[in-house]
């Protein structure tokens, strides 16, 4: 035997071996990750989602970038709402960071339309806008104090550290209107604790302006 085919013999030696560990991994992996996964999330259908890939901003740096944006649009516009979800099974260090993608609507008097932007990573973009006529008076937005993270920290003061124990997914989802929904004179945060397992929920709503505590309950589905 010379050299070369010598060689070539511990070649094929090593690919052999490689198909080898190839097939024992193929064969044993699936079974293995089967026993792994087999706990009561799975059984009940529920996942937990993967951490978004964007990096996210506070609603109110977010918001910076989509004023620029829906002047841009239109010079006289005004916020009416911003509105947020996090991930399914967020962990609690994750929302208190109070930082995400986010989704804004202004609305413009003049043109009697409102525009939906979107701010991704820092980016804000325009992605529709449509015809409509605003009845309640706009509150300004010079009134809105309470950034994200503050707010759901507040959240989970409030019962949200409990029911993100007793429910073994959460959705976290956030709103904060301009618009005066209530009716009663004041920039309101509407946040939310969903039970992916049993559709039960928690529900604050905070005055953006001060940070008190207007109302909190829990819905059972």
């Amino acid at each position: 035997m010379n050299r070369l085919e010598w060689i070539l013999g511990i070649v094929l030696v090593i690919l052999l071996i490689a198909v080898a560990v190839v097939s024992l991994l193929f064969w044993f992996g699936p079974r293995q990750t089967v026993q792994q996964t087999e706990d009561p999330l799975r059984a009940q259908g529920l996942k937990i989602e993967p951490t978004s890939v964007f990096e996210g901003r506070t609603a109110k740096v977010a918001y910076a970038a989509a004023q620029n944006e829906a002047q841009a649009w239109q010079p006289d516009a005004e916020l009416l709402n911003a509105t947020a979800t996090w991930p399914q099974g967020a962990p609690v260090q994750q929302l208190l960071d109070g930082e995400t993608s986010w989704s804004f609507t202004f609305y413009s008097p003049s043109a009697g339309k409102t525009a939906l932007i979107s701010v991704v990573e820092g980016k804000a973009a325009l992605v529709s806008a449509a015809t409509y006529t605003q009845e309640n008076p706009v509150l300004n937005v010079s009134g809105w104090n309470l950034d994200s993270q503050e707010v759901i920290r507040a959240l989970l003061q409030e019962g949200g550290n409990d029911f993100m124990k007793q429910e073994p997914i959460t959705t976290l989802t956030t709103a904060l209107f301009t618009d005066d929904p209530e009716q009663n004179g004041r920039i309101e945060w509407q946040v939310s604790l969903i039970s992916l397992a049993n559709g039960r929920a928690l529900m604050v709503r905070i005055d953006a302006t001060s940070g008190e505590i207007l109302e909190a309950y829990t819905i059972r589905n």
